[in-house]
């Protein structure tokens, strides 16, 4: 997808040539033009001797008009609902890994250190509202907000906000990259906002601490089994995450049988590029791309070679939280046709969710709480093969050969109209000007009909795995900060 502002007018997107519609139609215009003129040199007599009066040209001219309206709204639609189909199912998977999170704090491994009810302790509600008029009466400004939740004064006995140390460092990361807009912040796993296991696959060391949880919540430390990801986080994590790449990779007609363009997520990395130009993990990975000759195919409507779709799509490859192993890979790799694979990964989910809950691992929530998990991972599913429906299936096949063949006429009829009744020079610009407003419609149906594949006006399938996979964990972060209190001698 190319990225660009307004500006000025938006004058400034008349120099982008790859990816433009304008262009490629200006193109068809040059043709009609030069047919423009060998009508008025060869055949102008005869043509203004058949044709009297404009209408009948005016009219053929509008019927393509319409037709082509007619593709350029549903296209658009398509490319639209393409959006809203990517994005729902992001929500629903989500859904997945935030709530077995949820569940599973309520497992036996965190009693030791699991904030206090509020249930058990009724009398506190009043010291709640209490403490939330002052922080609210003292806090005029997101920056009074973050200290006030970090204040000895008003939180005397409250353990430092986890959430306050990722404001903290957010905040110097961001005026890091203010003074220096060319350095790369690429974040290893020890330096993640979020808790990120050093080595995602290797069980978290915590071990449960002795005895009751006090009412301090400052002893609440070096065992408690949120500071690393459990591995059952961690697998929830990985599964979600790899469930969303290869949907994606299925949508972009990844090659069958070929390796999976699949690889580890590194959490805190600069986030991937919309246009696939300016996309610098690409010239990491060796692509290199001839900008010339891929605009010239461009502008010819030359179609990708599956060679090039391979290469171009194993330079991008989509980001999985732990990686791929080779087994995974080599069982995706057997598994033919899009739908398959991803059912595939659909069943892994499916059943580590089954026996999770089986032993334990999701608390004492119940079996009918936990089948909305279930439900979740169906609408996901259900919002992919919303998506597959516009990758799969292209624009009808009668409309496209239709609008196509009313291209043509335009280009050879519509210099027709202007010869009747223009003066020749002036004729001469309106046939350029009408020919690459029509023929500019088809191209932009055109670009808009697959929105998976029409590089470079393709959807951002990377940055959308990319935003996936961080909001994915924040799963890690465990408990709310402020969620440990004690009761005051007065309560």
């Amino acid at each position: 997808m190319i990225k660009y502002t307004q500006g000025y007018y938006g004058f400034h997107t008349l120099f982008q040539v790859y990816g433009s519609s304008l262009y490629k139609a200006c193109f068809c215009a040059v043709i009609s033009s030069v047919l423009y003129f060998l009508y008025y040199w060869f055949y102008i007599h005869e043509v203004i001797n058949l044709l009297d009066h404009p209408y009948p040209v005016a009219a053929v001219v509008s019927s393509v008009a319409i037709a082509l309206s007619f593709k350029l709204t549903f296209s658009y639609n398509r490319w639209w609902e393409a959006c809203t189909t990517l994005h729902n199912m992001h929500a629903k998977w989500l859904d997945v890994g935030s709530t077995m999170a949820a569940f599973h704090l309520q497992s036996r491994i965190y009693e030791s250190v699991a904030p206090p009810s509020f249930g058990e302790h009724q009398d506190v509600h009043f010291d709640f509202v209490r403490r939330r008029e002052i922080t609210e009466r003292t806090s005029t400004s997101f920056v009074t907000a973050r200290d006030t939740l970090n204040s000895n004064e008003t939180k005397p006995t409250s353990v430092k906000s986890r959430l306050g140390k990722i404001l903290r460092r957010q905040n110097k990361e961001m005026s890091r990259g203010a003074k220096d807009k060319d350095t790369q912040n690429i974040h290893d796993s020890s330096s993640s906002a979020l808790p990120f296991p050093n080595d995602y696959w290797t069980r978290s060391k915590s071990s449960k601490a002795n005895g009751s949880l006090s009412n301090d919540a400052s002893v609440q430390k070096k065992d408690d089994p949120t500071e690393n990801p459990s591995l059952f986080l961690q697998e929830t994590a990985h599964l979600v995450s790899l469930l969303s790449a290869v949907a994606l990779s299925t949508l972009r007609y990844d090659a069958e049988g070929k390796e999976a363009p699949l690889t580890e997520f590194v959490p805190g990395k600069n986030w991937p590029s919309n246009n696939s130009d300016n996309d610098k993990e690409m010239l990491k990975n060796g692509y290199r791309r001839n900008k010339a000759w891929s605009t010239v195919k461009f502008m010819l409507d030359v179609s990708r070679s599956p060679t090039e779709i391979l290469e171009y799509n194993a330079a991008r490859p989509f980001h999985v939280i732990g990686g791929i192993s080779d087994k995974e890979a080599e069982l995706l790799r057997n598994a033919k046709g899009a739908s398959a694979k991803v059912a595939l990964v659909y069943l892994w989910l499916n059943e580590f969710i089954t026996r999770e809950h089986m032993h334990g691992s999701m608390g004492t929530v119940a079996p009918p709480i936990i089948s909305r998990l279930m439900q979740f991972t169906s609408d996901g599913h259900m919002w992919y093969n919303a998506a597959r429906k516009m990758a799969y299936i292209p624009f009808p096949f009668p409309h496209v050969q239709l609008t196509s063949a009313f291209i043509l006429l335009t280009i050879v009829v519509v210099p027709v109209l202007m010869l009747v009744k223009a003066n020749v020079y002036f004729g001469f610009v309106l046939n350029f000007l009408v020919v690459t407003i029509l023929t500019g419609l088809n191209e932009v149906a055109k670009e808009l009909e697959n929105p998976f594949t029409n590089v470079p006006n393709d959807l951002p399938l990377n940055l959308f795995q990319a935003h996936f996979n961080e909001a994915l964990i924040t799963m890690f972060a465990g408990y709310h900060p402020d969620s440990h209190w004690e009761l005051k001698e007065s309560a």
